[in-house]
């Protein structure tokens, strides 16, 4: 039979889990089922959000090819995402002489070589002239400057191209009947299919798991991944705000927080880069898995990294650092130990495939990683790049350009006194 007639089935309608499906569909795939609790823009995908950056600044040469790649799809006038990019240009920013430091000229030196736009050093006091906004000390910073990042309208974004996949054919199933509990395996240890929440069961001649932080719920993935939230916040700003930081850029602390400039609706969105674990002594001992808030709908977020998160702020825009919150939540990733992306066939299992490691860097690829995906499962995918995203147990840990230490929700029994306005 050939490839192209295969079923394939996808556990995860996130960013991997629809590009993928996008990308077989527009190849000529017939045969291509989506399974995920919820319908599109699956509430539990990382990709779920208001707006997530899209730059092309790496150290890492694949990356900055990537992304220059998908963003030129992002900006397309004519395509799927037209009036979703915005670009606004962003600051990077650590402490002088902090590791964080590394990535950023690692990043400058990438650009240099490709030609591409190249991040430029600019003072505290340049940054308050430039955006009179953020008013803050930004006390030892040191800060760059590159226009050619931007954000993008996350949700919508997969919500369009999710649908963009349905038309060409794909289906999606939702609920419990969508909700995976346990791949299935024939007494070969071939992956045969799912089993769902209500019991059914479903079989293809391809399975792709990409299931994000979730992932290491359904495989044992020997230590590849580690499920992480990430703390966001949400602030309404006032008409008269919105005029005074509709202009400002993206920043991007590594050692201390993101901000994003204020969307249509006048919500500013901030994200912390302290992140957590999940690792459950009753439940899970040894393995972080993610805990979502349609699960736990009193959940707040962690008091130390709000803390953290606020102060920074007020380095920044002193004036928002402690304007309530108009919603919170926490988004779940997988990391792995080398930030490389895990897209690859299972080498134990025959017709088991995964698409995970997003590592809270994969949404700015969603125009194109599904074609890279395609490409894996049609053993096409270039060495050097499938070297890469191997499976790779024992994988070297290297440094994390936002280095801030992990906590577990476990050591923290007083975070969900911290409540979010649902």
């Amino acid at each position: 039979m050939s490839m192209i007639n295969s079923l394939v089935l996808i556990v995860g309608g996130g960013t991997f889990g629809t590009s993928t499906a996008y990308h077989l569909a527009k190849r000529g795939y017939k045969n291509v089922t989506v399974f995920d609790r919820f319908l599109p823009p699956s509430s539990i995908a990382a990709g779920n959000d208001v707006n997530k950056v899209v730059r092309a600044d790496y150290p890492e040469t694949l990356y900055a090819e990537l992304a220059t790649e998908s963003i030129e799809s992002w900006r397309n006038p004519d395509g799927m995402f037209a009036g979703l990019y915005h670009r606004c240009g962003w600051l990077l920013a650590a402490p002088d002489g902090g590791s964080s430091l590394d990535f950023i000229e690692g990043s400058i030196q990438t650009a240099r070589e490709k030609g591409y736009e190249q991040a430029q050093g600019i003072s505290a006091e340049d940054v308050r002239t430039k955006w009179p906004a953020y008013c803050g000390e930004m006390s030892g910073w040191k800060t760059f400057w590159n226009s050619s990042a931007g954000w993008v309208n996350a949700r919508s974004a997969l919500k369009r191209m999710a649908d963009a996949a349905q038309t060409m054919g794909v289906k999606y199933v939702d609920g419990n009947a969508g909700f995976v509990k346990a791949l299935m395996y024939d007494d070969t240890g071939r992956c045969t299919g799912v089993r769902c929440a209500d019991g059914d069961e479903s079989f293809a001649d391809v399975v792709l798991v990409a299931a994000g932080a979730a992932t290491d719920g359904l495989i044992d993935m020997k230590g590849q991944l580690v499920a992480k939230g990430h703390t966001v916040g949400h602030i309404q700003l006032t008409p008269s705000d919105v005029q005074k930081y509709r202009s400002v850029p993206i920043v991007d602390h590594f050692e201390g927080g993101i901000m994003f400039p204020p969307q249509e609706d006048g919500i500013i969105k901030l994200g912390s880069v302290s992140f957590v674990t999940n690792v459950d002594p009753a439940s899970h001992p040894a393995t972080s898995l993610p805990r979502y808030r349609c699960d736990n709908p009193t959940d707040g977020v962690p008091r130390p990294i709000e803390d953290h998160l606020r102060s920074w702020l007020r380095q920044l825009a002193p004036e928002l650092a402690d304007r309530a919150w108009f919603e919170t939540r926490i988004c779940w990733d997988a990391d792995t130990p080398d930030f490389h992306f895990l897209i690859s066939p299972h080498p134990e299992h025959a017709g088991l495939h995964l698409a995970a490691g997003g590592s809270a860097h994969g949404f700015k690829f969603m125009p194109a990683i599904g074609n890279y995906v395609v490409d894996m499962l049609e053993s096409k995918l270039d060495p050097v790049t499938a070297r890469k995203w191997s499976w790779r147990p024992g994988a070297e840990q290297v440094p994390n350009p936002h280095p801030m230490p992990l906590l577990d929700l476990n050591t923290l029994p007083e975070w969900q006194r911290s409540r979010a306005r649902l």
